[in-house]
């Protein structure tokens, strides 16, 4: 197999894994405001994904950024405080 095609693979698996991650059972509708530089970015973010993969949604970028703020804020809690 060559390494392009090899790359390509481990790719599509990342992106199906990150998908998993952002699904759930079930789901609520949410009405939140952005300010025009989150709005800015949103877009172009649903863009990128969508020109890599048409099956991306809205939904499945805000719940992935949801889902990764809170680990972040989590894993900043679960760290001892440094001693001065």
């Amino acid at each position: 197999m060559s390494q392009a095609v090899k790359v390509e693979k481990e790719h599509t698996e990342e992106k199906s894994q990150d998908k998993e991650k952002a699904k759930s059972t079930k789901k609520i509708k949410a009405t939140i405001y952005l300010t025009e530089e989150a709005e800015q970015a949103f877009a172009e973010l649903y863009a990128k994904r969508y020109v890599e993969d048409r099956k991306t949604d809205r939904s499945m970028i805000a719940c992935e950024a949801i889902l990764d703020l809170y680990k972040k804020e989590n894993e900043s809690k679960d760290e001892p405080l440094a001693q001065s």
